[in-house]
């Protein structure tokens, strides 16, 4: 298995357990592939739903992006303030605004 990148996720994580490879043909409703937040939370959306749900990852569970996280808080939208209050007002564009750095200051506590 190729190493992690070093980083405060990787230093901190639970002891790795590896599962066994793949070697036989199994059946299910949805096979996702790759243990990432977004395949991790679709198949425990799916199984909670009631579909018979299997993950593959290739390496370990958040080894690609979703463990590499550096943690910056960017504070945007996808359109700049002024565009959103040409189209939306002022009291919108304020407020989306006064949302967005609070947000930051709620995850920075």
């Amino acid at each position: 298995m190729t190493e992690h990148t070093s980083s405060y996720y990787a230093a901190s994580a639970n002891k790795y357990a590896p599962f066994d490879t793949l070697n036989e043909s199994i059946t299910c409703d949805v096979c996702v592939v790759g243990g990432g937040y977004t395949g991790l939370s679709s198949a425990l959306h799916l199984a909670e739903a009631g579909f018979d749900v299997v993950v593959l990852e290739a390496s370990r569970i958040g080894f690609g992006a979703s463990g590499r996280n550096g943690g910056q808080l960017v504070n945007s939208y996808s359109r700049d303030i002024d565009v959103i209050e040409k189209s939306y007002g002022m009291d919108t564009a304020r407020m989306l605004g006064s949302m967005m750095f609070e947000g930051g200051e709620i995850i920075r506590e």
